[in-house]
């Protein structure tokens, strides 16, 4: 056990990124992107208990005052479970989140700015764009100029949807349209996510004991993957429920569109709730 923590509070302050393991709008409205746009899916993969973490969630807080609004990107935070045995138990941590994380180390499709010579398997704060490429996410030069690549690289399906609630369950009803004959050429699955817009928590343990955390864009919810292999005649349903604890008006929604062999995203866009 004391190696196992050693290994996983090894903060690699060059990379400013902490590796745990050695293995590989308001509701009713959202941002619409410009006619011919492409949005850009920022995911941030984050834990409470991790000391180099609370910088990286700051820069997805500021992602809007830089310019960045849900119309250009769409950023989502994962906590992972695999820092919860180390002093702080992450209340928004889930292992669904961390397996999440796994699948894209596991498929190897992930592409560092440093080759070889970056970062491998699973750590935090670890910010992946598009499904594509993948790095500190305290890097904050190195996120604005993939986030300004992906936005740049032509999309090949738009998708949007609408909202319907009903107790604390929601309905998604997406609607994929094509931009070429290739867009469906490749398996795709579609997800839907569920993010508390905002959540502050006084940390008593661990790391970061004794700091109070701000954080946004708290991925709370994530849906079963709906596989499509042909464009659909006509819009496809993803339900998910939301935590009791949360009000609507306190949450976001967001629907993903990726490569099911890869990973790499295809579409992202906030779905817009129905109005109180």
């Amino acid at each position: 056990m004391a190696a196992w923590v050693l290994v996983v509070a090894l903060c690699l302050g060059a990379v400013a990124a902490c590796v745990p393991a050695a293995h590989g709008a308001g509701p009713g409205a959202v941002d619409r992107p410009a006619a011919g746009g492409r949005t850009v899916l920022v995911e941030l993969f984050t834990s409470q208990g991790c000391s180099s973490c609370p910088a990286a969630d700051a820069f997805v807080r500021e992602l809007p005052r830089l310019g960045f609004d849900r119309a250009k990107v769409v950023p989502l935070t994962f906590h992972v479970d695999y820092w919860d045995d180390l002093g702080w138990k992450d209340p928004f941590a889930a292992p669904g989140f961390t397996e999440r994380q796994r699948r894209y180390v596991e498929r190897g499709r992930l592409r560092s700015p440093e080759g070889e010579d970056g970062l491998q398997g699973l750590y935090t704060p670890q910010m992946i764009v598009d499904g594509a490429v993948h790095f500190s996410g305290r890097r904050r030069d190195v996120a604005l100029k993939e986030i300004q690549k992906a936005a740049g690289a032509p999309a090949a399906i738009d998708l949007d949807g609408v909202a319907a609630v009903q107790g604390d369950q929601a309905t998604v009803s997406v609607r994929l349209s094509p931009r070429g004959p290739e867009a469906f050429r490749q398996p795709l699955q579609l997800l839907v996510a569920l993010a508390a817009r905002s959540a502050r928590t006084a940390v008593t343990r661990g790391e970061n004991s004794g700091e109070t955390l701000e954080e946004a864009a708290v991925v709370r919810a994530l849906s079963a993957p709906a596989r499509v292999i042909a464009a659909p005649a006509g819009p496809i349903a993803v339900s998910l429920d939301k935590p009791a604890a949360l009000s609507w008006s306190a949450v976001e929604i967001d629907a993903i569109l990726s490569l099911e062999a890869t990973g790499r995203v295809v579409a992202v866009r906030s779905i817009a709730l129905p109005a109180p």
